[in-house]
């Protein structure tokens, strides 16, 4: 597993029940603050956090359930031609999905 990988699934697992988000800079991860109502089923980037980093890669987690990317997740990294992580925290898996590449899945991340 890369050392991306595991800090990507390490920051998500910091938020617990809430859907962690942030962005991804080389091998940086930063998390940022979930600005979503419901923070237990969705994430919203702040606008301003956007803007500041102009982000080509971001990372969120899914924190029940086993489903990985959403329709809508698709979307948007499509729509803004990002690489989009999602960290699936009960089944310990990482997907990526860029419109370039299509979909890459990582299991057992941490080893849990």
């Amino acid at each position: 597993m890369s050392k991306l990988h595991i800090k990507i699934a390490k920051a998500c697992l910091k938020e617990g029940k809430k859907e962690a988000c942030g962005v991804i800079r080389g091998s940086e991860v930063i998390p940022l603050t979930n600005m979503s109502e419901e923070p237990e089923s969705s994430f919203v980037i702040d606008a301003r956090d956007y803007l500041k980093y102009l982000p080509e890669v971001i990372y969120h987690s899914h924190p029940v359930g086993d489903n990985g990317f959403s329709e809508q997740d698709i979307v948007v990294a499509s729509n803004l031609r990002l690489t989009s992580y999602v960290y699936v925290v009960e089944k310990d898996r990482l997907e990526c999905y860029s419109s370039d590449e299509g979909l890459s899945v990582f299991e057992n991340v941490l080893g849990r």
